[in-house]
């Protein structure tokens, strides 16, 4: 999530400007430092007035009241071009040896938790770019997230500089869909000198041979007052290319809807589905028959074999950790910002996909939609439960690992669940057999019937990326 800042000022990088360390994250901090760092490399020349644009929005925003005003001014809308809200992000590391200290995993891999939660920060800023009407008396906006569609990774396990980029692709009352991108760069590239310089949206979605991946977060604004949503500035279409992407943003989101409304929670299991249930029952009975809770282990007949070696009980997979959630990362709602939710979910996934195949050698190749159904506020324990809910096992080196995200706020004597990850990752060590996971109780056989489901329809979505990035790569050799 991306909050405002206004606050009493402390020192920081950006000039006469005020930041508050307790509602804007470190994270976040580094985040427009490392623009603004490499911007002022770029532009030592510029004059005063060609500051960036995110100094002007927090100079304005400090000067707003804490509290609400006695007589609220309405808000004005203006028309936004899709370009408007391009921003794009540096990380260099082959030339930073500083910036790959913060993302260095200790097998000299980056690590993809902190690129996860560098995705949420770029999203915010967009959406917050595009939101922005330029008026200082407006009501104060706060950006949250509420969904991040799946994404499909091809990074490699050495170490590269990358651009992320991105631009809002679709608007509705209060909701922006943001299309981000990252791709391999060997440099900062001269003609992006100038990192606010309108970029065509055509461009920006085309996927190269150098994008390692690509997905559509949805923030929405909320009054900060209120914490009401508020409308947000329409798109104004430059092109029959822009208007296409809009579109297709649009079916995006009603195509969302329409898959929600087939998951297990809603439709029992297809035909063919069931004869795969009751294929796993019989494969299950031949271990073990205590299928009813509770039921003795001394009931369990001793002439059936122990669970063979390349198989794992479902339930001998789990894992979880405990957090305190601290100011470090909230936001003025005392609210945990998105990107640290996805980077403690993925981490938590890779441990578990480390003890499961023995091996650190596992990649991440997506991450599916994953929808923000709670806040997480300042206080609160969060508990994260990783579980591989399907493998295939050898020759097969994929598996899918579920985390699930509940917050318990010891105060109030609640318990919510606000996020459900879904991680593919990919044992890449040719002498690690993978291990297949076999569900015990229906309800595991539910998990991991939503998880082969969830690996299908990858499988499909990652071969559509890849035809799409081969397609525009013949498409630019033959122009």
């Amino acid at each position: 999530m991306l909050a405002l800042f206004r606050s009493p000022s402390v020192s920081t990088v950006f000039k006469n400007v005020a930041l508050s360390p307790y509602q804007y994250s470190p994270a976040r901090l580094r985040f427009f430092t490392s623009i603004a760092a490499i911007r002022e490399e770029l532009n030592a020349k510029k004059t005063e007035k060609d500051m960036f644009w995110i100094e002007d929005i927090i100079k304005r925003e400090n000067k707003k009241p804490l509290e609400p005003p006695c007589n609220s001014k309405e808000r004005t809308l203006i028309e936004k071009k899709m370009s408007d809200s391009y921003v794009e992000k540096y990380l260099l590391f082959k030339s930073s040896p500083e910036l790959l200290e913060e993302y260095i995993f200790v097998d000299k891999r980056i690590r993809v938790g902190k690129l996860l939660e560098d995705l949420d920060a770029l999203a915010g800023t967009i959406a917050y770019k595009h939101v922005d009407n330029g008026d200082p008396e407006a009501s104060p906006t706060t950006i949250v997230t509420a969904s991040v569609d799946r994404l499909d990774l091809m990074i490699s396990d050495s170490v590269e500089n990358y651009k992320l980029s991105g631009h809002v692709s679709y608007v509705g009352n209060s909701s922006m869909e943001i299309f981000i991108k990252a791709e391999t760069v060997d440099t900062v590239e001269e003609s992006d000198s100038d990192t606010l310089l309108p970029k065509k949206p055509e461009d920006i979605s085309l996927l190269g041979s150098n994008t390692v991946l690509a997905t559509r977060i949805t923030m929405v604004a909320l009054d900060s007052y209120t914490r009401k949503p508020i409308q947000v500035n329409p798109i104004v279409f430059q092109s029959p290319e822009e208007e296409r992407i809009f579109e297709f943003a649009k079916a995006n989101k009603k195509r969302k809807k329409r898959a929600a409304e087939y998951e297990l929670t809603r439709r029992p299991p297809t035909p063919e589905e069931r004869l795969t249930i009751h294929d796993i029952y019989l494969q299950s009975s031949q271990y073990t028959d205590d299928f009813s809770e509770g039921k003795s282990s001394l009931c369990v007949s001793d002439a059936k074999p122990p669970l063979p070696k390349n198989l794992v009980w479902m339930s001998d997979t789990h894992m979880e950790s405990n957090l305190i959630m601290h100011s470090q990362y909230r936001n003025i709602h005392n609210s945990i910002f998105g990107g640290y939710l996805m980077r403690k979910a993925y981490e938590l996934a890779y441990s578990e996909a480390a003890l499961f195949t023995n091996t650190m050698s596992n990649n991440l190749l997506a991450m599916d939609q994953v929808i923000f159904r709670k806040p997480v506020n300042i206080g609160t324990f969060l508990n994260l439960k990783a579980c591989v809910v399907h493998a295939e096992g050898y020759p097969h080196r994929s598996l899918q690992i579920r985390v699930v995200a509940q917050v318990t706020d010891i105060e109030n004597g609640t318990q919510d669940i606000s996020n459900i990850f879904y991680f593919t990752l990919i044992c890449s060590d040719d002498n690690i057999k993978v291990k297949r996971v076999l569900p015990k109780t229906y309800a595991e056989t539910m998990l991991w019937l939503a998880g082969h489901r969830r690996r299908m329809q990858g499988i499909k979505a990652r071969q559509l990326l890849l035809n799409e990035v081969i397609d525009q790569y013949h498409g630019i050799l033959r122009h």
